[in-house]
């Protein structure tokens, strides 16, 4: 098994972002058909970052600071989700390994 593979960074960089963001809109679609606010611990799986931003940042965030801190997050999802992902994508590829195959060729006869 490879360790690295180009395709399999390519479909967990888009996972990565795919996973957090149509969890949120499916979120936000059912909770306008509901009519009710959504509750704040089915936000976590991708507002996580939150948190770590204010810390970096040192200070609450403001208005100005609203465009840097949805790339942040959008970017902490994407590495998180995409490392899980590339992560379940090389197990899948060990567990799912082919034989190899055919036989190992015949040995050559002794020169007499």
């Amino acid at each position: 098994m490879r360790v690295f593979s180009i395709k399999r960074v390519g479909v967990s960089l888009v996972l990565g972002f795919l996973l957090p963001l149509s969890y949120a809109l499916f979120l936000s679609v059912l909770y306008d058909f509901l009519k009710r606010p959504t509750p704040q611990f089915l936000v976590w799986p991708f507002g996580w970052p939150r948190p770590l931003w204010i810390f970096l940042m040192g200070r609450q965030p403001t208005e100005g600071d609203l465009v840097f801190g949805i790339a942040f997050l959008a970017a902490c999802n994407v590495l998180l989700y995409g490392l899980l992902v590339y992560i379940s994508l090389s197990a899948l590829s060990l567990i799912r390994r082919r034989p190899d195959q055919g036989e190992f060729p015949p040995l050559p006869t002794p020169f007499s």
